[in-house]
């Protein structure tokens, strides 16, 4: 579990930095951050990558940290999609 987190936390923490980039005009703004919060603690359950705490390369390791990050990108676009929300129009 410790070890996801460290993998994950630089993704977490990315998308605090980015802000919220997910819109819905029929849903209050202060509402939107929480429904983020929400679908990404999902999708970080339902990527499920353990990372087994070696150091090193591993192409194994590689490909599961990249399919993890698929799983966790789609989980998070289902999520907030079903929440009637949309991607935020690039600035």
């Amino acid at each position: 579990m410790t070890y996801r987190l460290i993998l994950l936390l630089p993704l977490l923490l990315g998308a605090c930095a980015a802000g919220n980039p997910w819109v819905n005009p029929q849903i209050p703004k202060d509402q939107w951050d929480r429904d983020y919060s929400a679908c990404r603690r999902t999708a970080d359950r339902d990527s499920g990558y353990r990372d087994d705490g070696r150091d090193g390369y591993s192409p194994t390791r590689d490909y599961e940290r990249a399919q993890a990050k698929r799983i966790y990108d789609a989980s998070i676009n289902a999520c907030m999609r079903s929440l009637g929300y949309f991607p935020a129009p690039k600035k």
